[in-house]
């Protein structure tokens, strides 16, 4: 998210493999049916009920995209689609993650699986409910090899367990209150914390009002446009008063 006139969404998936468990990459295959993650696989949709919502394969069509060069190519959800230029530009700012698309992993050391999907263009806004009617459906294939069974001669035919281990993982992720992150907005409202702060600084006392000439009185210190500012020394025989 940039500002207040709009954002882009993504979805993250993460899950773990098995320790004996590796990344089936086999160059023989189409590129968008191997990997880890088949790009063909992942298919995403928005709904209350998975019955009763389409799932679309938004990971082929941004992969698509990406290797033509297609910035204009529209990408996400039909509900939020977005040319994929303008997903990228506004997810790649320094103040978010920074988070690949449809990145099937080409290696998994740590056993530890992230996965994130594009949604689109505001695909989120006012659909966060407390009561799940509102969720993101997302279904792909989990592509692996046993990496302990593989050095092992087969016999298919004798009963041997096959080295190449597929399986669908699906989840459903409610949209609730408070369960959305949101980035970059934070830091936009922090350069602004100086238009709404106004603080003055007295320093001193008076017991009258002919005394009130004697204090020192700094305006208006919130206001420094974020520019460094140089410390002042104020001599005092006590502490008569805080802020």
């Amino acid at each position: 998210r940039t500002n207040t006139t709009g954002n882009v969404n993504y979805v993250q998936v993460t899950f773990t493999l098995g320790s004996q468990y590796g990344v089936n990459d086999n160059p023989n295959e189409d590129k968008y049916e191997s990997g880890l993650i088949p790009l063909n696989s992942v298919r995403v949709g928005r709904g209350t009920f998975l019955e009763l919502t389409p799932l679309e394969h938004v990971c082929k069509e941004y992969a698509e995209a990406a290797a033509a060069e297609d910035a204009a190519q529209l990408v996400g959800l039909s509900a939020g689609r977005v040319a994929k230029g303008t997903f990228d530009h506004t997810a790649a700012q320094p103040c978010g993650p920074q988070a690949s698309m449809c990145a099937s992993p080409t290696s998994v050391p740590d056993q530890f699986v992230s996965f994130n999907i594009p949604l689109g263009f505001e695909v989120f806004d006012d659909q966060a409910s407390n009561d799940l009617s509102n969720n993101i459906f997302v279904h792909f294939v989990v592509n692996a090899i046993d990496t302990v069974e593989r050095g092992k001669a087969k016999n298919p035919n004798a009963g041997d367990a096959p080295w190449q281990m597929k399986t669908t993982l699906f989840a459903s992720i409610p949209i609730v209150d408070g369960g959305i992150n949101i980035f970059c907005d934070g830091i936009t409202a922090k350069t602004d914390l100086k238009d709404v702060a106004d603080v003055d600084i007295v320093v001193g006392s008076a017991m009258n009002t002919g005394e009130l000439t004697r204090l020192r009185i700094m305006q208006d210190i919130a206001s420094t446009d974020l520019a460094t500012v140089a410390s002042q020394r104020i001599d005092t025989d006590s502490i008569e008063s805080a802020l």
